[in-house]
């Protein structure tokens, strides 16, 4: 017979009236329900300028089916997770991981500013940008992973926090100069924060989990996750250390120079009065 915890260590509350927080076993499971609630709300009202519910993430593993399904079918969503080793056992668990969001939309990076300049490397190094270079409309893959890769008996730093932030992809069609443009933004509304991974053995154990909705808490988050997901790789990369695949790309300054000036030197003629 396999040891438990009883249902004694249970406690529930709701903070202010409306977050709920929980103490004890199973909580993954308010985690799930708030997710479900916030993707129904959000669904059943939408903003005229709305693009859907998007979820930002990191834990130090998941495996949770659960939990799992709601970050694949989430129309945007990006979570990352601690480097695994390579053994057997691992490459195992990788692959299950990876075969639950294969079908996963991911994230897309120009709805963060922090992301929307870099750019994938190329033959390992940072890409050359000029003027030729068309943009580049990335979507991070729904599950990722960040650090280092545990080696002999050596310990590595690793990621782990456990932390859930939902919210919402939204679209404009100007830029912040008022010009013509295809913006879209993130803008959060709730965040969990808990002591348990996002995995299924994690209902089991004595945990705590709790919904806040706190601004300046979501900022603060959201500017930690944006620098975990720039930081991030794919989910089983061949690197053993911190090798981000995005980089600020290296710009071709000489080229970006002459098509401001030529651009500058059209809007000059086409300006002139006609006679």
């Amino acid at each position: 017979m396999n040891p438990s915890f009883s249902n004694q260590f249970n406690v529930q509350t709701v903070l202010d009236g409306t977050r709920p927080a929980q103490f004890g076993t199973n909580v993954l499971a308010g985690l799930i329900e708030g997710i479900d609630r916030f993707k129904r709300d959000l669904e059943q009202r939408p903003g005229s300028r709305s693009l859907g519910p998007a979820m930002l993430g990191a834990f130090m593993w998941v495996d949770d089916a659960e939990l799992l399904r709601r970050i694949a079918e989430f129309p945007s969503a990006c979570v990352v997770v601690s480097k695994q080793q390579r053994g057997k056992h691992q490459q195992e668990r990788l692959r299950k991981v990876a075969e639950a969001v294969r079908e996963a939309d991911g994230f897309p990076t120009r709805a963060l500013p922090e992301l929307e300049e870099l750019r994938y490397r190329q033959d390992g190094a940072a890409p050359v940008v000029g003027p030729w270079s068309p943009p580049e409309h990335k979507r991070l893959s729904a599950v990722r992973t960040l650090g280092y890769r545990k080696a002999g008996k050596h310990l590595v730093p690793i990621l782990h926090t456990k932390m859930l932030l939902l919210g919402e992809l939204w679209w404009h069609d100007e830029d912040a100069l008022g010009g013509v443009a295809d913006v879209i933004g993130f803008t959060p509304h709730r965040l969990w924060l808990g002591s348990a991974n996002g995995t299924e053995s994690s209902r089991h154990s004595l945990e705590f989990g709790l919904w806040v909705e706190d601004p300046s808490l979501m900022k603060a988050a959201q500017t930690f996750l944006v620098e975990v997901l720039a930081q991030s790789e794919e989910l089983d990369p061949d690197s053993d250390d911190l090798t981000p695949d995005l980089v600020v790309p290296d710009y071709d300054d000489e080229a970006m120079w002459e098509a401001m000036a030529s651009l500058a030197d059209d809007e000059g003629v086409d300006s002139k009065p006609r006679a």
